[in-house]
C-alpha cells in the first residue's frame, strides 16, 4: 500500500535531507587528497660486454657495482665477453643514472644493454 503524504509535509522532508547533504559534503572535504605512490626499490636486469673476456663472476659483479654505484648481482654467463647481471636501486631514476655510469665506463665495458628477454612462458 503506497504511503500518501500531503503536500504540506513535503517541505519537511526537504529539511530532513539538508543535514545529510551537509554531512556528506563536510566528510568529502575532509578526505585526504590522493597521495602519489612512492616508488620503491627497483631491480633492473642488464647485459654487459666486457672489453677483456673474463669468467670471474665475483670480479665482474664487483666491477659493475663499483662503476654503477649501486649493488649488482651476477646472473649468468652468456659468453666470455657478455654477462647478465642485475642492479638494485632505490628508485627508477637511480637505476637510469647507474646505467649511464656503466655506459660511460668504456675502458671496462664495450656495451651495456637492458635485458629484454621474456621471463616464463605465456600459455
Amino acid at each position: 500500500m503506497p504511503l500518501l503524504v500531503s503536500r504540506g509535509a513535503r517541505p519537511a522532508r526537504a529539511w530532513l535531507a539538508l543535514p545529510l547533504a551537509a554531512a556528506v559534503g563536510a566528510l568529502s572535504a575532509c578526505a585526504a587528497p590522493a597521495a602519489e605512490p612512492t616508488p620503491g626499490p627497483v631491480e633492473v636486469r642488464l647485459m654487459v660486454k666486457l672489453t677483456r673476456p673474463s669468467d670471474d663472476r665475483a670480479g665482474i659483479a664487483a666491477e659493475v657495482s663499483r662503476v654503477a654505484g649501486v649493488p649488482a648481482s651476477y646472473r649468468s654467463l652468456v659468453s666470455a665477453n657478455w654477462h647478465a647481471l642485475s642492479l638494485r636501486c632505490a628508485d627508477p631514476s637511480a637505476c637510469d643514472a647507474a646505467i649511464d655510469r656503466l655506459r660511460q665506463a668504456r675502458a671496462s665495458f664495450e656495451a651495456v644493454e637492458l635485458d629484454g628477454r621474456k621471463r616464463g612462458a605465456v600459455m
